[in-house]
């Protein structure tokens, strides 16, 4: 009975992560890594600016105010759960185990995988900009695409320790090089600054309902910034005293970045000029095969040696990202799996470096389909050549926001039973805002018909991995909660 005992602890012991693995700095770096800012800046200020126009600014900041009630609804949660699959465990303490396994579902297979895919297309469009920036030489954006797939499962791979070190060195370094953009742009502009890009009148509109779209479709744009900021939680089984340092990483990280977004958006637009023909030629060249406008404008404060460095910074900045989208992934698909919910392998761990394997590699190659098929949507509307990679990017980008949005909003909605009446009204804030989003989000890329298929294949999976459930083993690894 002993030596069963024995059996059971060491199995169990064997099937799990690495506990207290994780510093609270290297959680904070975690989220930071998830948010990615150098690339978010570079691959996605002509997007947001595209949309609210000389409102960006205003937009993000809005965004920000939208995103903070929800992120306090994750630090609330974070602080009484613990388990690798946290969006799943935080709406099935809430509403149930079905409602949990869809948010589950959907945040990991339509938003996350997706994720990971436009990551990995966006190192292809940013790669080319790098590149072409430091040494005038154009290079196929297809052919780098390929690179964070391979390099991140490699680290992701050898476990969590050398995920989390890699992305504290690489976050450092990109959100040093925002930081002198920023100042060295504001300062030189220090006599014309004003309040304008904070205003409805910024988006060049007339009308009140024309003035909400314009800002609006900013939102859909602005949110990306702030994807990644949970991944947090889905290391949450591997940080030390998970309960304070991940809800205080992901609080602290997003607030920090939210402010940096605003700041790198309004040094931008200070820069470029707050008219309709600046902003026009703005978009026109982060299009176009040239040199990505945001390049230039690093290039005019901090010379070339300061355009080599965000150059580099942007794309390992995409790497990082890549890194920690690709852990919490892998992740959720582990979490859910060990509850019997996901097919047995995805439980597996790997003995030496005590990472999950086999969710890895599902992973992988989940985005690499997911990146064929942005790719495939885009060729089919006519883009070619560098427009291809970037408009695959956009698509990518749109769509994961959609999903993205839904399993934010579940999540929120599950924290409202264990909270008070403030924290009640404040969720319900954010709740709102990402209803907005979700709307101009649909009516933006007419995607409300995949969604809602999405859903249906959601509840599907639920059904029939409720039927084909396992019975709880030594290889089950009970949640861990407060309480």
């Amino acid at each position: 009975m002993r030596g069963e005992a024995t059996d059971v602890a060491v199995e169990l012991k064997q099937r799990s992560l690495r506990s207290s693995a994780v510093s609270p700095l290297e959680a904070f770096y975690n989220s930071l890594a998830g948010q990615a800012p150098a690339y978010s800046v570079a691959g996605g200020a002509a997007f947001i600016i595209g949309s609210s126009l000389g409102a960006a600014p205003l937009a993000m900041l809005i965004t920000l105010l939208g995103v903070l009630p929800v992120v306090y609804a994750i630090y609330v949660l974070s602080k009484r759960y613990v388990n690798a699959a946290s969006f799943y465990d935080y709406v099935k303490e809430g509403f149930g185990e079905g409602a949990g396994f869809v948010n589950g579902f959907v945040y990991t297979i339509f938003y996350s995988v997706l994720g990971v895919g436009s990551v990995a297309i966006a190192f292809g469009y940013l790669g080319y900009e790098s590149i072409y920036a430091i040494t005038g030489v154009k290079v196929s954006p297809l052919i780098l695409v390929s690179a964070p797939i391979v390099l991140d499962l490699a680290i992701a791979y050898l476990g969590i320790r050398p995920s989390v070190r890699t992305e504290v060195a690489l976050t450092s370094i990109e959100v040093a090089v925002l930081l002198a953009f920023s100042a060295l742009s504001v300062a030189t502009h220090l006599s014309s600054l004003s309040l304008y890009p904070f205003t409805p009148q910024a988006t060049f509109q007339s009308s009140l309902p024309a003035v909400l779209k314009a800002i609006s479709a900013g939102l859909v744009f602005g949110i990306t910034y702030f994807m990644g900021f949970e991944v947090s939680t889905m290391i949450s089984e591997e940080a030390r005293d998970p309960r304070r340092s991940v809800p205080w990483a992901t609080l602290s990280a997003t607030l920090l970045m939210g402010l940096l977004y605003v700041i790198v958006m309004y040094s931008v637009l200070v820069d470029i000029g707050v008219s309709q023909g600046s902003i026009s030629s703005f978009i026109s060249a982060a299009e176009g095969a040239g040199l990505n406008p945001v390049y230039a404008l690093i290039r005019a404060y901090l010379g070339y040696p300061g355009e080599v460095v965000f150059a580099i910074s942007v794309l390992i900045s995409v790497l990082s990202c890549y890194l920690a989208t690709l852990n919490a992934t892998a992740r959720m698909l582990y979490g859910m799996s060990r509850d019997g919910l996901m097919p047995r392998p995805l439980s597996s761990v790997h003995l030496k470096f005590r990472s999950p394997d086999v969710a890895l590699f599902t992973s992988s190659a989940l985005a690499v389909l997911s990146t064929i098929m942005s790719y495939a949507i885009a060729a089919a509307m006519g883009y070619r050549g560098v427009a291809l990679t970037y408009n695959a990017m956009e698509i990518a980008y749109a769509a994961d926001t959609l999903f993205y949005v839904f399993s934010l909003a579940l999540v929120a909605a599950s924290a409202v039973k264990v909270i008070g009446p403030v924290g009640k009204a404040v969720i319900a804030v954010g709740i709102a805002l990402l209803g907005i989003t979700f709307y101009f989000s649909v009516a933006y890329i007419t995607y409300m018909y995949v969604f809602l298929a999405s859903l249906v294949a959601s509840i599907a999976a639920y059904l029939i991995a409720r039927r084909l459930r396992r019975p709880m083993s030594v290889t089950s690894w009970p949640r861990t909660s407060q309480y």
